[in-house]
């Protein structure tokens, strides 16, 4: 059942229409500079996050694992984040963890060498629901699998309330996570829906060490599970995933809203290089990629590793363009938000 839904999620990922129906990276315009006084060989996209150094501010983020056709694209995932020396996140392990023969899926990452390694467990599977919660074991072995130096905590409840098998508690995840924190390199993920100022908030209070946005603009997992559910002929679940296709905080938004002192990864609706450069220009450390990459990575290593080349060259362009000569500098670049982006920012102001 589990290898089956995963292999659903990639197919529809890949073939359907699952975007948000407005990307508001679009709505950030960074001011073009037309003397940069820079030389483009000399610019420097390196970065450090969490203790580690990376060539460039990309994660390649949390897709899959759980079936043998995930195997395949971790594998090509991971030999194009070596390659790029940038890191590089895994799909849920909820899996693996019920099904240790799927271990390999995951762990054949451990073949590259990638500078860091984000583990990932979904937050429902924190506290009991039908199932029992995980253990301080299980989770142990969800790091060691794939010799983490972190771990991804996913933040995914409209997907549970979509999706005919989900997870329907909440209650006492914060403080399952304050938990996992003390013990691991934790970084809360949303999939699709933003981080608001408050769980933000929340999170730093209890000692996440990052944050990935997750933010609306990209792949709707609601819109994902309506097709999951108009092929079981679920019409109650079809109407739930359409209603909340386009539910959620803006990806820039979000940025904004979880400057809270804790380094946040700018991710959903990413496309390219210039869609970095403004999550950067938006207060993000680094960008998570993700259903961008994935039809890449299915078809080979050669081409997943030639579509980050041309992400990360795009992103060089953009320095150059904004006279930044490297991340930092970056980060300052001038810019004007329009609408209907610009609402969401002047309602953060106002608070």
């Amino acid at each position: 059942m589990i290898e089956q839904r995963k292999e659903e999620h990639i197919r529809i990922a890949e073939h359907e229409a699952v975007t948000s129906d407005h990307n508001y990276w679009d709505d950030v315009r960074l001011i073009h500079h037309a003397l940069p006084e820079i030389d483009f060989s000399s610019l420097d996209t390196g970065i450090n996050f969490l203790s580690k150094r990376l060539k460039s501010p990309l994660i390649i983020s949390s897709m899959t694992g759980g079936t043998q056709l995930a195997k395949n694209i971790n594998r090509n995932l991971a030999s194009a984040a070596e390659k790029a020396g940038v890191a590089m996140g895994v799909g849920s392990m909820r899996a693996a963890i019920e099904k240790p023969e799927l271990a390999d899926t995951f762990s054949v990452i451990n073949e590259f060498r990638i500078p860091l390694k984000i583990a990932n467990i979904g937050a429902p599977q924190l506290i009991d629901q039908e199932k029992k919660a995980f253990t301080d074991a299980q989770i142990e072995r969800a790091v060691t699998m794939i010799e983490a130096d972190a771990i991804y905590i996913h933040l995914n409840f409209l997907q549970e309330m979509v999706q005919p098998e989900g997870d329907r508690n909440a209650r006492g995840i914060l403080k399952r996570i304050s938990e996992i924190a003390s013990s691991y390199t934790v970084i809360v993920k949303e999939t699709g829906n933003g981080l608001s100022r408050e769980v933000a908030e929340d999170l730093k209070d209890a000692g996440v060490k990052a944050l990935d946005v997750g933010g609306l603009g990209g792949t709707s997992f609601s819109a994902i599970e309506y097709y999951r559910a108009k092929k079981a002929g679920d019409m109650e679940k079809m109407n739930s995933g359409s209603t909340f296709w386009n539910w959620g905080i803006p990806s820039p938004a979000s940025v904004k809203y979880c400057q809270v002192g804790l380094p946040v990864i700018g991710s959903g609706g990413l496309r390219n290089g210039l869609d970095l450069a403004r999550a950067i220009s938006m207060g993000a450390v680094a960008g998570g990629f993700a259903r961008v990459l994935l039809q890449s990575a299915d078809n080979s290593e050669e081409e997943i590793s030639t579509r980050i080349s041309w992400i990360l060259r795009d992103l060089k362009i953009a320095m150059l363009l904004t006279r930044s000569r490297n991340i930092d500098a970056l980060a300052s670049a001038r810019k004007i938000i329009t609408e209907p982006l610009k609402s969401w920012m002047d309602a953060y102001e106002g608070e």
